[in-house]
């Protein structure tokens, strides 16, 4: 799965007219012909550029259904709380995005969640 890279810190918001908003971490270089391709599940791949594969992981499941019915979204790129730039992006609505997440690490959103919980009860437990 080479030419991925992983965004786990950004936030979908969604505007006063309904617009979405997808605010992430400030990238190198200017988007050419960005796109996001999702299916309405846990991940959604953004190809910034030609080069640059962005998976957008573990979408939340209160988002996913605006999501999928989007026809673009606003993309907001920042430096800590500065807008470096936005910029509008289609959406590419598919039945199924043809990626294997496992082979990248990547599991459902429920499954790491349910992960965290298990890890945090582990921690509080005591062996005797």
């Amino acid at each position: 799965m080479s030419g991925y890279m992983t965004e786990k810190d950004f936030l979908v918001a969604e505007g006063d007219a309904g617009e979405l908003y997808i605010f992430l971490h400030a990238k190198q270089n200017s988007p050419q012909s960005p796109v996001i391709i999702y299916d309405g599940r846990d991940h959604a791949v953004f190809l910034r550029n030609p080069d640059q594969k962005i998976i957008l992981d573990y979408i939340h499941p209160d988002v996913r259904e605006q999501l999928r019915h989007a026809h673009d979204v606003i993309v907001v790129e920042t430096i800590l709380e500065n807008i470096k730039d936005s910029y509008l992006v289609n959406m590419k609505i598919v039945d199924n995005i043809p990626v294997d997440w496992s082979k990248i690490g990547l599991t459902t959103w429920e499954e790491a969640v349910l992960n965290v919980k298990n890890d945090e009860s582990s921690k509080n437990s005591c062996q005797i």
